[in-house]
């Protein structure tokens, strides 16, 4: 990632994209941020999920918001978004650069403790 001065946050955000597949939205978030993503697998998340985990506990994935097998959504308050951003203790920059993305939507903030 490059590197950057900005005050980490002790914040989680959740962003979403409408439209797409997990891969375009990697390379998306990758060439916006300029990290680089592990493909995962986890039952857990939905099956395949993007993951990168900085030096400083700043992490991201993304996954699908997919169906449980009791037909429930992994984040069921936002069902027009197909693919979710899970971002943590990220800097300012990062967010902003995120938010400045107009194909993704911030749906949810929330201070860690």
């Amino acid at each position: 990632m490059r590197k950057q001065r900005c005050e980490m946050s002790d914040r989680f955000n959740l962003y979403g994209f409408r439209g797409g597949n997990l891969d375009e939205v990697e390379r998306l978030i990758s060439d916006t941020l300029g990290v680089e993503f592990a493909s995962r697998e986890s039952s857990f998340k939905g099956g395949a999920y993007f993951s990168h985990r900085g030096s400083d506990r700043f992490e991201v994935t993304i996954e699908r918001n997919f169906t449980d097998d009791e037909g429930i959504l992994s984040e069921p308050e936002f069902p027009l978004h197909s693919t979710l951003i899970f971002l943590s203790y990220a800097t300012s920059e990062v967010e902003r650069l995120l938010n400045a993305l107009g194909e993704i939507d911030p749906l949810r903030s929330e201070v860690i403790q």
